[in-house]
């Protein structure tokens, strides 16, 4: 008799770990979180279109009471989805491929959500990345959690979440300057930026703001150079302030006489904000420079040429470099079946000139003048150092330089 029951516990206890073995599926989950809930259809949607042109959204359908379908996916401003666009789910591949990522497509890592949200007993935090699609993960877990929010509240409709996550973001500079590491601290509450801070630490802590000799030798040196009377107390206030009037870091105003601080706090906010996106709450170090392509050309053409340098920065490191001369026509001198005989080669002389570059570790200033093209090393040590610095803040204008 004692081995009958225990068999017949065995079997109860199998059963109800595989999700019963008939009516109801059964979870460890409280009935109250499983339902039964208000019938319709609830739908979150990420709070704004990602750089690719795709919004993603997830939607919870309750039928009689409890949950009878899931759908996620993404939508252009057009109305096509990310599931079924061949061109996105071809170039996604691709990405994939180079970073040796897995071929994660849209329509495959969106069911595979579903499959282990469902799985989860409709718990986001325990379903798991998707290889090779982190981003939507991410996005999935963070829909789905407001999605169960709106389905335990029983409030059946549409909703889009906040842009920013609440909680306190901090993003340092990658280094000190003069004794300083300028830091930006944004609080985000109810979805919206709360408070905003400005300013910068010693290698003790102190604060820039606080330090008399600091404020008493910029006011100072600002005078003597003709410029605006601030401080770092001063011009983070103006910054601040313009900031909150739009809410957006590509319209604040510059500070006279602080235009390096000026530029730190734009990038600083710019990478805050991003962090409160995503949620990431721990203190970050902004990025030496920021991705993106970045051109300087010389102020003047030589013999009909001009000279330039374009750098593409990729993940804080110089992923490509482009350094040639072009006409009026656009036309460019390393290619020039005119000049082909022309001594020094533009062709060779070019790329033996960014190879220089290269061996120097990326250091301008350190670079030998390359044989017979003792000219052009100098304008691309101009150019490459004048990219770099826009690089640093992200600049896009093209920069000039004399010569």
């Amino acid at each position: 008799m004692g081995k009958k029951w225990m068999r017949a516990i065995m079997a109860v206890l199998v059963c109800l770990e595989l999700a019963g073995c008939a009516g109801e599926p059964q979870s460890s989950m409280a009935q109250e979180e499983r339902g039964p809930y208000t019938d319709g259809t609830y739908t979150v949607r990420m709070p704004e279109y990602d750089q690719d042109g795709w919004r993603e959204y997830g939607t919870v359908t309750v039928t009689n009471g409890y949950i009878a379908e899931v759908d996620y996916d993404a939508l252009n401003e057009t109305g096509g989805k990310k599931s079924q666009d061949s061109s996105y789910r071809d170039e996604m591949a691709v990405g994939n491929a180079v970073n040796d990522l897995p071929a994660a497509y849209p329509e495959q890592a969106y069911a595979d959500l579903i499959t282990a949200f469902q799985i989860a007993q409709y718990n986001p935090e325990r379903v798991d990345t998707v290889a090779g699609a982190t981003v939507s993960s991410q996005n999935f877990k963070r829909v789905m959690a407001a999605l169960m929010e709106q389905v335990k509240k029983g409030s059946p409709g549409e909703t889009a979440l906040p842009l920013y996550q609440d909680g306190v973001y901090e993003v340092q500079m990658p280094d000190y300057d003069s004794g300083w590491q300028d830091f930006v601290q944004v609080t985000i509450a109810g979805g919206e930026v709360e408070k905003v801070e400005y300013d910068g630490r010693d290698e003790e802590g102190a604060l820039k703001s606080a330090d008399e000799k600091y404020q008493k030798d910029m006011i100072a040196g600002n005078a003597a150079n003709g410029l605006p009377e601030t401080h770092p107390a001063d011009y983070a206030q103006k910054l601040i302030d313009s900031f909150l009037a739009s809410g957006r870091t590509e319209e604040i105003d510059g500070v006279a006489g602080a235009t390096i601080s000026t530029n730190r706090f734009k990038k600083l906010m710019k990478h805050a904000l991003a962090n409160a996106r995503l949620g990431e709450r721990e203190t970050a170090t902004a990025p030496l420079f920021e991705d993106g392509q970045y051109r300087a050309q010389m102020s003047e053409p030589a013999d009909g040429w001009t000279e330039f340098v374009l750098l593409t920065i990729q993940d804080n490191a110089i992923s490509q470099i482009v350094f040639d001369a072009q006409d009026e026509q656009g036309n460019y001198r390393s290619k020039s079946l005119l000049l082909a005989d022309a001594e020094p080669d533009p062709s060779a002389i070019y790329p033996a000139i960014i190879e220089e570059f290269i061996q120097k570790q990326y250091l301008p200033e350190e670079m030998e003048t390359v044989a017979g093209a003792s000219r052009s090393t100098s304008h691309f040590k101009k150019l490459v150092t004048a990219a770099l610095e826009n690089a640093l803040y992200g600049s896009q204008e093209t920069a000039t330089v004399d010569e």
